[in-house]
């Protein structure tokens, strides 16, 4: 017999998808928004809402393949061409491999330093490179020691801290709606190619989805 959930634990489920929230929105892609939107004004709000779009068909996708499959994206990965044993190349793994090694330098320098700028200018006792590397060490600890069920608790409540920022900020800042609606029609400025990218790619997902199925699981 199937037990009906009370209110609390329908609550509770959604912990992961905080969880999503908080790691697919975070100091990296505040930055770069911020960034482009200085650069060029409301032009790429398009790229973030296909961002949006593409975040929530690859984060659906990868919860609906880990929780029919039993198996996490890398294990998926592992069974595309074939493997080592049977004298195929494995493809998949040999891709992923090489740029999870990449993507790891670059993503972790990226956002110890997005973690470290805000810390400088509200602390200044330190310089951006020693907070960059206390962040990085606080992040290990954290994950090292802390456990899922302290990693949920945590980003819910930094969820709930970003959201009151960034909708703060919004209502100050008061946008100009019908230049905002404009930015909804594609365009590419002039030596906006880059930035683009750079919202779509991080808005929509990028390795740290296969992340999503160890949740799922500790969950």
């Amino acid at each position: 017999m199937t037990q009906t959930p009370t209110p609390r634990n329908r609550w509770s489920l959604i912990g992961p998808g905080i969880v999503v929230a908080a790691t697919g929105v975070g100091a990296g892609d505040l930055v770069a928004t911020l960034i482009a939107g200085s650069r060029f004004g409301y032009a790429l709000l398009w790229a973030a809402v296909v961002g949006t779009v593409l975040k929530i068909a690859l984060a659906e996708a990868v919860g609906r393949w880990t929780l029919s499959s039993e198996r996490t994206m890398f294990e998926g990965w592992s069974s595309l061409g074939g493997g080592w044993l049977d004298g195929r190349l494995n493809w998949a793994g040999l891709y992923f491999g090489v740029y999870v090694v990449v993507w790891g330098f670059v993503y972790g320098a990226a956002a110890m330093t997005s973690t470290a700028l805000p810390l400088a200018a509200l602390f200044p006792v330190l310089d951006l490179k020693a907070w960059g590397m206390l962040s990085g060490i606080a992040g290990l600890i954290f994950v090292w020691f802390g456990g899922y069920g302290l990693f949920e608790k945590v980003m819910t409540a930094c969820v709930g801290v970003m959201f009151v920022t960034v909708v703060g900020l919004a209502v100050i800042v008061t946008p100009n709606l019908p230049e905002l609606l404009t930015g909804l029609w594609p365009s590419l400025p002039e030596g906006s190619a880059f930035y683009t990218l750079g919202l779509i790619g991080g808005v929509g997902g990028t390795i740290t989805m296969a992340a999503y199925g160890y949740w799922l699981n500790a969950k």
